[in-house]
């Protein structure tokens, strides 16, 4: 229950004083009533500072009012927000700032006092003036619907209910709560949002009303996903936002925005319930549990961070299990009577999913217009698992190294990656064995002993001291997944010593390195079939002019042709990724076969960083046949060879 002190012209500051009189003295001359309303009303009845001020008047517009008030303290003329209903902003308002004794300027909005009449399914309502006692009925919430009577200083409760609410805690809409939520199902939101903010009771009949079936329909067809972004956003910047986010799936709602996000995505018509049990001994809770538990304890643990941070870790512990929404669980059944680093007990995990997390993610957060966290979203996402494995692993300084590098790379804190597994490791079971805690513990002061000892400050490399070409000719061998190895060892040797040469680097990956310790693939590629250049430059030619003639179709049936006669050449598999990729990527038609041709000279091609980069891609966007390792190896080439060029294709993937 809370304490709330009615008489708030007692309470006033100073500044609050010079307003209020200068602007009841406007409109005392202009024969009208202003009242304070919404936030600041509700806050200061609770005994909590407020600037944010907004004035209702009661017979003239907003910019009628606020220009008599601009010309009344001389100052500049108001800021006009025009209505534009196709954003969401349904009435016009005005912006005046206005100078205080205490140097400050105040901002202060001006609205007239209004009713909506909302027709059928239109999410744009009819505006009409109205009376307070109106207007107050139109408003989301009864705490959002108390005035402060600049005339007679007194608080206005034309609900009858936003008092004893706000005294209770509880919230409820003014009017009958199924129609406020259909005419803005924002409003379902903005409950949540204000529940959980103060930590408080939905009153039944409104909670009942948030689950009723044909809120679904009327989200889809009123709200814009920038509103519900901007909304959820809102939520997350909350001190204690676990609340909502239970509200939120508690209602359907994060099931039906995740529904939303994946429509026209490989995982459409795809996705298990949230709650969906996940069969393991080690994870007693249920996905949703678990990923709450998760959230709770990464916020508690980023509770000092700044705002933007918080709301990057918060969602990066809603997305970082997703992909078990889709990925197939394995089933762990004992070898030779043992059950490998899981205390010989039966368990099922789900391979993969950090990757299918990653992009789920982004479908999400994109579909949300929420597109400026989605890189460290999905990033963090995907990385989650990495220091499960550093622990189990015990991991050595080197590959703690690794680990750091990777993260500085990829532009992350390797600490914030760890912070969100370490969550995650604490929310398998309602009760946490402290022997955890004190292992990731463990590894989190190793890990911060490895950083030190790096060179760069940041974790990141710096200018590595070999290129993949010159390792080769080093080395004497092809393009290939061995790359990376040597690659890694590179970058050790240069954190160990900083002053390491070229040369040094050099004698040390012959000393290190042979064909017989690498054990890397030969090419496999049939070069007497190879396509003649001049045959080679004409078709090539003759497809790109049917292409920019939008003559899709005929330059797949062309490319088909001459993949017929030469099936081995490798400079037609990366004359058709690249001419062709936003095509193939389709994965329709004859474009499947030509997909898997580009694919099958990419798994053989050891030392084409294009090629490699396009198929990868290709493969993410499509059902193409290709094996886990053949893929990563693809990744791995590309990388190695041109991180340029996989960049682009990464960028390119998300708009084709």
């Amino acid at each position: 229950m809370n304490t709330i002190n009615i008489n708030i012209r007692d309470n006033l500051t100073q500044d609050e004083q010079h307003l209020f009189a200068l602007l009841n003295e406007v409109a005392r001359q202009n024969k009208c009533v202003v009242r304070a309303c919404g936030g600041w009303v509700r806050d200061r009845l609770l005994g909590v500072k407020s600037d944010d001020i907004d004035i209702m008047v009661d017979n003239m517009s907003g910019e009628e009012f606020a220009n008599k008030v601009s010309l009344h303290v001389g100052a500049s003329s108001p800021h006009v927000i025009r209505a534009n209903p196709e954003k969401s902003k349904n009435i016009e308002t005005a912006k005046s700032y206005i100078p205080l004794p205490s140097g400050k300027v105040q901002e202060v909005d001006f609205a007239r006092a209004r009713k909506e009449e909302y027709t059928g399914n239109s999410r744009i309502p009819t505006i009409q003036n109205a009376s307070p006692e109106e207007d107050a009925i139109r408003r989301d919430l009864t705490i959002n619907a108390l005035f402060y009577n600049l005339s007679t200083m007194q608080v206005e409760d034309f609900t009858g209910k936003g008092i004893r609410d706000l005294v209770t805690n509880t919230f409820r809409t003014p009017k009958n709560p199924l129609q406020t939520f259909l005419e803005d199902p924002l409003r379902i939101l903005r409950v949540i949002r204000f529940a959980a903010k103060y930590n408080g009771e939905i009153d039944k009949e409104t909670f009942d009303a948030m689950h009723n079936p044909e809120l679904k329909n009327a989200i889809r067809a009123k709200i814009s996903k920038e509103r519900i972004g901007t909304e959820i956003r809102k939520i997350l910047k909350n001190p204690n936002p676990n609340k909502a986010i239970s509200l939120l799936k508690s209602t359907g709602l994060l099931q039906d925005l995740l529904d939303d996000a994946l429509k026209g995505t490989k995982y459409e018509g795809k996705m298990k319930q949230l709650d969906m049990s996940q069969n393991n001994p080690h994870h007693e809770l249920s996905l949703w549990e678990h990923t709450l538990q998760v959230f709770i304890n990464a916020l508690d643990i980023y509770k000092d961070a700044e705002e933007e941070k918080r709301i990057i870790m918060a969602l990066s512990t809603i997305c970082h299990d997703l992909g078990k929404l889709f990925v197939d669980a394995q089933e762990h059944k004992p070898n030779n009577g043992k059950y490998p680093n899981h205390n010989n007990t039966h368990y099922t995990s789900y391979p993969g999913h950090e990757d299918e997390s990653a992009i789920i993610a982004e479908h999400l957060l994109r579909h949300l217009k929420l597109d400026q966290y989605i890189d460290q979203v999905s990033k963090i996402s995907k990385f989650h698992m990495r220091p499960h494995s550093l622990e189990r692993d015990n991991a050595s300084d080197k590959a703690m190294r690794q680990f750091i590098r990777t993260m500085a790379e990829n532009q992350l804190h390797w600490l914030d990656v760890f912070n969100i597994a370490l969550a995650d490791a604490c929310s398998k079971n309602k009760n946490v064995p402290p022997e955890v805690v004190e292992r990731y513990n463990k590894l989190k002061d190793n890990l911060e002993r490895a950083m030190n000892s790096m060179t760069s400050t940041t974790g990141a490399s710096q200018k590595p001291l070999l290129n993949g070409n010159e390792i080769m000719q080093a080395l004497n061998i092809p393009a290939g997944k061995h790359l990376k190895q040597i690659v890694d060892f590179l970058k050790d040797l240069q954190d160990s010593d900083p002053n390491t040469t070229k040369e040094q680097a050099l004698e040390a990956i012959k000393l290190k390195f042979s064909n017989e310790s690498l054990n890397f693939k030969k090419a496999s590629l049939v070069k007497s079939s190879s396509c003649p250049k001049h045959l080679y430059d004409q078709c090539s030619e003759t497809i790109l002019k049917e292409l920019n003639l939008n003559k899709g179709h005929a330059a797949f049936v062309l490319l088909e042709d001459l993949i017929s006669k030469y099936p081995d050449d490798e400079a037609i598999a990366r004359f058709a990724a690249i001419a062709l990729f936003k095509g193939l990527c389709k994965n329709s038609g004859n474009n499947i076969k030509i997909s898997q041709f580009v694919i099958d000279k990419a798994k053989c091609s050891l030392s084409d960083p294009i090629l490699n980069s396009y198929a990868y891609g290709i493969i993410k966007k499509t059902s193409a046949t290709i094996n886990e390792q053949d893929l990563e190896e693809i990744k791995e080439r590309a990388c190695i060879l041109s991180q340029g060029t996989f960049d682009k294709i990464i960028e390119l993937l998300k708009h084709a």
